[in-house]
């Protein structure tokens, strides 16, 4: 991807999302922190792809793959009033469907396109799909880290500042109180991503995050896990049991294991 190409991408993008505003030029809540987090998504996959070493046309395009990686959130809050997949629609596959109409991107290699459309598609899957493109795959592998980096820190801050009682539907509109599922805790001692299915709390959804610990995927983002003390921040916000604890050390040691 060329200079061009990317910057064409970005202007469709401000374009898009303009459509979502009210007369005067403002975004409802909600969608603007959709905006800044896409636009910190592709800081995120850009500076990755710079400590693995990529081209600079393959900077660019991680930069825009990290900016589109969301486009169909802002449509899927416009209709439906909420960013729950199961009570709309898959927001990667529907992304990556908007993405295949887009003229900017149909102006750009085929590669790329290929790229950017499969880490669309693919970024908010449980499971990654058994046969992918290796470029695609790699791809979708740090739209993944990228997105789950800016996760960690609008959870954290969202809580820290008291945005989450306010605007719950940033935790996907879970009960602020209760504790730890049993089935979500079993999960993350096996270093499984915690399920969807048994978050039940705010404490479960920020057990979901300890364990994206192990479904990191690069070295790059390992490091901005640890530089970001990430680990130690969501311990802030689960309950100090001793499970917990017991949870947040060997999530500690497993980071700084993938530093060695």
């Amino acid at each position: 991807m060329n200079s061009r190409q990317e910057k064409n991408l970005v202007k469709w993008f401000k374009d898009y999302v303009a459509e979502f505003a009210d007369r005067t030029g403002k975004l409802p809540p909600m969608l603007k922190l959709k905006l800044i987090h896409s636009r910190r998504v592709a800081r995120n996959a850009a500076d990755i792809a710079k400590d693995l070493g990529f081209k600079q046309e393959d900077i660019r395009a991680a930069r825009t793959l990290g900016l589109l990686h969301d486009i169909a959130r802002f449509i899927q809050f416009t209709h439906h009033q909420t960013f729950r997949d199961e009570l709309s629609f898959n927001h990667g596959q529907h992304g990556a469907g908007i993405m295949k109409k887009c003229p900017a991107l149909t102006a750009c290699p085929a590669r790329d396109r290929r790229r950017i459309i499969a880490g669309i598609r693919h970024h908010n899957r449980a499971n990654l799909p058994p046969r992918l493109e290796p470029a695609a795959l790699e791809f979708v592998k740090l739209a993944r880290d990228a997105d789950k980096l800016d996760i960690f820190f609008i959870l954290y801050n969202s809580w820290k500042n008291g945005d989450l009682l306010r605007n719950p539907e940033i935790a996907l509109m879970v009960k602020l109180d209760g504790g730890i599922n049993p089935k979500a805790l079993s999960e993350i001692k096996r270093k499984r991503t915690v399920s969807v299915a048994n978050i039940k709390s705010l404490a479960d959804f920020f057990l979901l995050l300890l364990s994206w610990v192990y479904d990191l995927n690069f070295h790059p983002s390992y490091q901005r896990l640890v530089r970001r003390s990430v680990i130690g921040k969501i311990a802030e916000t689960l309950p100090p049991t001793p499970e917990i604890k017991e949870q947040i050390s060997i999530a500690k040691q497993y980071a700084s294991k993938q530093l060695e």
